[in-house]
């Protein structure tokens, strides 16, 4: 009976069959994310396919001639149409999951070295997986217990004048550790200070081997005001660049207090979301300069004041744990000032994932007093 049906039609009905049943597939693997999403998903897909579907069959039937009734060729459209929908709807979500997996976010664990002096940079991160920063601390104890002191990334406060002025023009007047804390939470991630404040004891014993190595927030103010005083192209790029950005912490608490109200799928939806949005941030930030003229302040200045202090630094040994960013920077610094500075060894660290849980079967328990 098949040899009676034209070649054409027959490979025609092989790849329709072929293309169902990937659609069907594609719509199972959407299936639980619409579900999780909330219980509209499916409804409002379902009826959104059967409105677009009714032009399409009726234009079909007419342009090509078909045999079918407009229902039938209606039903078939919108059955089509809402595996789509729905693969669509789910595939930025599985696109966010694999980059997580197939291109993590990652820091190096760079030593540097000139013969006489060794500084191991550790590139940091505000939030991240808790693997990640107990291996950093148990990094810290052990480089500790090698002679090492420690130096620390974080902006000290100074003046209630040059406190509010960061507040201002960079963090838009938000307390950013517990916005970062919240983030982690939305993420399934955890905030870096949480796990630093384990070696809080060793630093009220040995404080000299815990050095807080970055500039205050007056040195921050007094360096923009010279470049905006000196520098006219400085001053242009600032005045030209978008007011918006100061509010992205109000934006950011705004959602992450309305994904938190979510169910328990919502959240963990939220939680790919999140990690696959950091990561691929976090790629574009180890890329080339971001051309932001604050860079100048938060980056530059703060490169200069830190390799002038390492290089005063009497201890040979250094461990230090700063942004990634600053890497590239204070690695020229060092070099201008002794060029036989080198990278002795390079580790990658991955900082973001997704939580690992772990289910088990508890035995049977006798009861209390037995």
């Amino acid at each position: 009976m098949t040899r009676d049906i034209p070649f054409s039609r027959r490979w025609g009905i092989r790849l329709g069959t072929i293309l169902w049943f990937v659609a069907g597939l594609g719509f199972l693997l959407a299936l639980p994310i619409l579900v999780q999403a909330t219980g509209w998903a499916l409804p409002v897909v379902a009826l959104l396919a059967a409105l677009i579907a009714l032009p399409l069959a009726w234009l079909f039937r007419k342009l090509l001639g078909s045999r079918r009734t407009l229902l039938q060729s209606w039903i078939g459209w919108a059955v089509a149409l809402f595996f789509l929908l729905s693969i669509l709807l789910a595939a930025p979500i599985y696109y966010l999951a694999a980059v997580t997996q197939m291109r993590p976010a990652l820091v190096p664990q760079v030593t540097l070295t000139n013969g006489r002096k060794t500084i191991v940079f550790q590139g940091m991160q505000h939030v991240g997986i808790e693997r990640f920063y107990k291996s950093v601390v148990y990094d810290l104890e052990d480089a500790l217990s090698q002679g090492y002191v420690l130096y620390y990334e974080g902006v000290r406060p100074a003046t209630p004048e040059a406190d509010a002025w960061l507040d201002r023009t960079v963090t838009g007047g938000r307390d950013l550790s517990e916005t970062y804390r919240a983030l982690g939470d939305l993420c399934g991630l955890q905030f870096q200070n949480d796990y630093f404040q384990l070696l809080g004891r060793d630093a009220q014993v040995h404080p000299a081997s815990h050095v807080v190595a970055d500039v205050s927030t007056l040195d921050l103010k007094r360096e923009y005001d010279r470049l905006m005083a000196t520098d006219p192209g400085f001053a242009k790029a600032m005045a030209a660049k978008p007011k918006s950005d100061a509010a992205s912490p109000d934006r950011m608490e705004a959602a992450i207090r309305f994904l938190r109200q979510g169910t328990e799928g919502q959240r963990a939806i939220a939680g790919i979301l999140c990690r696959g949005f950091m990561t691929l941030s976090l790629t574009r930030a180890s890329g080339p300069p971001s051309g932001d003229p604050l860079d100048r302040v938060l980056i530059d200045f703060r490169n200069r004041q830190l390799a002038a202090r390492l290089i005063a630094e009497p201890r040979p040994r250094i461990y230090l744990t700063y942004g990634a960013m600053h890497l590239p920077g204070l690695f020229a610094l060092l070099r201008k000032n002794d060029p036989q500075w080198h990278v002795a060894s390079v580790k990658w660290m991955r900082t973001i994932d997704a939580p690992e849980d772990h289910d088990g079967q508890m035995p049977a328990l006798p009861a209390a007093g037995r």
